[in-house]
This record gives structure tokens, sequence and C-alpha cells, in this order.
């Protein structure tokens, strides 16, 4: 392997913008870069992409292979939790590829752990690690013994899910029973069928990889406001993380929208504990909820793959201007630090909003106005993809079914701690 140009192959089974975005950063620090994606994914607007492999549904491991034997990665970076469970399949399935998988994601003895809440978060507790009291839900038996002595409200939550779409707040006795049915049945069918035609998600109507854990948890309430971190590690060593805490998001359980900087001790010591006793590498996240009163953080469980945050420039950059530059040089051992590009952003914004998704807030929205809109003006065609989600671009189906959903979905949430109409910085 080229100490200075790794080929990296970023797998993607969801559209999800973070791919691209990372892709951008590994391709300006020189990597061959790969993708593996369904059609009509950002990443296919990225420039200085080698080649984007198909994904079919129907052949999810075919396909990976394909893009495997093709590319001759020396990482894998996956970018949802799906793909994960796609990449632990292929290193039980095709034990020649168990150490790639091994070099890309960590130990193997941390697959299992990483892909259970309940597992997660019992490790979290033997490494002192403050978590709310999380138990799981094996049968309605459990669940309906559980309803008649937890404290409420509570969270159900099912692994396996994401974008908030698996939990759910209960406050009664009967609305834990019935969360607990509907999440074992999965997504109904309007749902899936929104992931199909407006997310373009070829994985909607296609069972979950082999691999995948499907438990239902049982999660005590915390009042607080959310936060969470992205770190980057490299067997088992923390390199760096990057911490906001939630301005805004989708709705209660859902993505951010908008953050603010977070720099909490506890909340590194946490990546860097989890990431040692799981002898990580590549990206991980944490979600914490910052305690009502005590700002303590408490952690709610484990994203096994990057978030949103790893782009961004970091404060502290003398291991690398953002965590993908931390992984690179632990990859590289290059201490020169030479990248293609210029760097867009010499200093981390105080505030962050997501682009698109921010943009559902309305141009007139005080705290999108506050923030810094994190949009990729260097990648023209990119920017331009991302800016179509109701543009007579996408077609009428696809714009009548997201004004639809649009209308019957949760409003976005502004939390307790941010302010309502803050001043532009």
């Amino acid at each position: 392997m080229p100490s200075n140009s790794p080929v990296i192959l970023i797998y993607s089974t969801l559209a999800w913008p973070l791919a691209a975005r990372l892709a951008i950063c590994f391709r300006d620090l020189g990597c061959q870069v790969h993708s593996i994606c369904p059609d009509g994914h950002p990443l296919h607007f990225v420039r200085g992409i080698e080649r984007c492999h198909p994904i079919r549904s129907w052949s999810a491991q075919h396909s990976l292979l394909k893009a495997i034997q093709f590319a001759h990665p020396d990482y894998v970076v996956p970018t949802d939790d799906r793909a994960l469970g796609e990449l632990h399949t292929l290193a039980t399935d095709h034990p020649q590829y168990l150490e790639l998988m091994v070099r890309s994601l960590g130990s193997s003895k941390s697959f299992e752990v990483v892909r259970s809440r309940v597992d997660l978060l019992e490790l979290a507790e033997s490494l002192q690690i403050r978590t709310p009291r999380t138990v799981p839900l094996l049968t309605l038996q459990k669940a309906t013994s559980y309803a008649n002595s937890w404290n409420y409200p509570a969270f159900v939550k099912r692994d396996g899910t994401f974008a908030g779409a698996g939990v759910a707040m209960v406050r009664t006795p009967p609305e834990l029973v019935d969360a607990y049915r509907r999440l074992k049945r999965g997504a109904p069918l309007a749902v899936r069928l929104k992931r199909r035609l407006v997310d373009g998600d070829v994985f909607a109507f296609s069972p979950p990889p082999k691999r995948s854990s499907r438990q239902i948890s049982l999660q005590t309430f915390v009042a607080g406001t959310p936060a969470n971190a992205m770190y980057s590690c490299f067997q088992g060593k923390l390199l760096a993380s990057l911490q906001v805490s939630t301005l805004c998001a989708q709705h209660a359980t859902g993505a951010a929208l908008i953050v603010k900087r977070l720099n909490d001790p506890r909340i590194q010591e946490a990546g860097k504990k989890i990431a040692r006793a799981l002898t990580l590498s590549g990206f991980f996240g944490l979600d914490f909820i910052l305690e009502k009163g005590s700002g303590y953080p408490y952690l709610l469980e484990m994203n096994p793959r990057p978030t949103q945050l790893g782009h961004l420039p970091l404060e502290n950059q003398s291991e690398g201007a953002s965590l993908a530059e931390t992984l690179w040089l632990a990859w590289t051992g290059n201490r020169s630090r030479k990248p293609t590009a210029p760097r867009t952003l010499p200093k981390l914004p105080e505030r962050i909003a997501f682009y698109p998704q921010a943009l559902m807030l309305g141009a007139n929205n005080p705290l999108l106005n506050s923030a810094y809109l994190d949009r990729p003006d260097q990648e023209p065609e990119l920017l331009r993809e991302l800016s179509k989600t109701l543009s007579p671009e996408r077609g009428l189906l696809h714009r009548l079914i997201h004004r639809f959903y649009i209308a019957h979905r949760k409003d976005p949430v502004v939390f307790p701690d941010s302010p309502q109409t803050p001043s532009r910085p």
C-alpha cells in the first residue's frame, strides 16, 4: 500500500450527504476514493471519485464483493448502520476479507457489541460511563411486565434503525406495549414506499443484513438537551473527537439540524474508553443527553460509523484539520499534512446548520440565520443536487410524495436550552 495514497472504498446504502462530504475530504488528502452506493446518491456528484460502484438490493453482498475486487481498497468506510451490517456479514461469510474489515473497523470481537444498544450500554456501565437504565424487551410478556413497573416517560428503541425512525417515546403502560408491537412489526408500507420513491432507498423492501441486530429495548427518560460526538480512532487509540449539542432537530428523536460546539472532557473520556475496550478503528459516534440542571452527559447509544461531523474543522488541529484527516494521518504515518485542496474553514464555527436538512426551517428562521450554513460550495454539482429536495427537477411523483410526507411528519424541535431568537455572531 502506498503510504501517501491509500485506496478508500466508501460504502453507503442511504443518500445521506455525510458520505459525499467524507469523500471530498479523503480525495483532497490525496486518497484514491471509490464508492459503492445506489444510483442517484450524492456520491455520484463529487468530482474526482475513481468510480461509483452500483449496489443492488437483491444482491448486496455480490455488489460489495465486486466493488472490493475491482478497487482493492486499503480501507472501507461504511457511512450508515446498514452498510456496517453488510460489512460484518462479509467478514463472516468471506474470511479472506476479514483482515480488511479488521483494519477498517477494528477487532472482530466488537462487531456484535456495536450493533446492540443493550450490549453497548452494558459495556459503558462497566467502564464507569453514566447511562440511563436500559433493558432488553425480548418478548411481549417482558414488555408487558416492564410496562406495569417502569417510570414514565420512557423510550422504546429498536436496533438497526436510523434517523429516529425506530424510537418511540411512551408515557403509559398501554403505549409501551403498543410501541413494542409496532417496532416488532417494522416499518409500515407507507414509510417503506416513501423511503423507496423519495429517498431513493433501494433497501426499503429488503430484509436486514444477516448479522443485523433487531433487538428492542426500553430506556429510562433523562430530561435535558441532546448532544453527540464523532470520534476517529485507530487500533483502539482515540485520535480526536468533535462534540456538539443540539439546538434544533428534525423532531424530538430525530437527527440534528443545527448544533452548537461543545467541549466536555467527560464526553471525550467516554469515547476514549469505548475505543480502547472494543479496539476500534475508523469512525464512530456517541449520542448523549446533557441532564437538565447538572449538565452531566448520559450516554444513550452508539453510532458505529461516521456522523455529520467528520469533515468539519477541529478546534485543535495539531493532529489533523478534521476527523477525516486525523484518520488519514494514522493510516499513512504522514506527518507533513499536504492536502491537495485549500481548507475552506480555518476555524470551527460556534453554530453549524447542516445542509440541506436545516433549510426545512425556512429562510427567515432566526436560529438558522444565526448559524454557519455548511454548504459544499466547492462542489457545484453536489450543491445543485442537494438543493433539489422540492425542486421541479425532481419530478411530479417525488414532489407529491415528499409534500404529503412533510405535511404529516412531526415539526422540528428547538430544545429548551437553545435561544429562540439569537442574534447573528
